[in-house]
């Protein structure tokens, strides 16, 4: 069970290291993930689903604000911004710049550049979201695998 947990755990560090090598995830990841501990081993796990919750909120709220016939450009703003810092945060560096492509086109008031930059960010987020859940995943199961080795026999 030690060596599967180990390979397992190689793989996590390997698919993190691809993933910021193509900008998915940035640097900051490692920060995130420094701050888990004994204390916490859960830390990654519980920062990405709170993350992925509030992603889908945003995305279904700008989704509304621009499907109306007269969209309300301040509250896209707000939206794309607070969806760009919390995907900064969370160090999915592809989505924040897709949601920057977003607040740059609401300040300019334009409907189709929002569309087009939304259309951008949900497909950014979904892979970013794809990524996360299987970090997330492995997490889980490297943290199963520390239990069973806990556990008397």
């Amino acid at each position: 069970m030690a060596a599967k947990g180990k390979d397992l755990s190689q793989q996590l560090v390997e698919l993190i290291s691809s993933l910021q090598e193509q900008g998915i995830l940035t640097d900051y990841f490692d920060d995130i993930k420094d701050l888990q501990d004994e204390i916490n081993p859960r830390f990654v796990d519980e920062i990405f689903t709170i993350f992925l919750r509030v992603a889908e909120d945003y995305r279904a709220e700008l989704t509304r604000n621009l499907s109306e016939p007269d969209v309300n450009y301040p509250e896209v703003n707000k939206l794309a911004i607070r969806f760009k810092s919390s995907s900064t945060s969370n160090a999915c560096g592809l989505v924040a710049l897709a949601c920057q492509e977003l607040v740059d086109a609401s300040e300019a008031k334009n409907k189709e550049g929002c569309l087009v930059a939304l259309d951008n960010v949900n497909r950014e987020y979904l892979v970013a979201k794809e990524n996360l859940n299987r970090i997330v995943g492995m997490e889980r199961e490297i943290y199963d695998m520390k239990l069973c080795q806990k556990q008397p026999e």
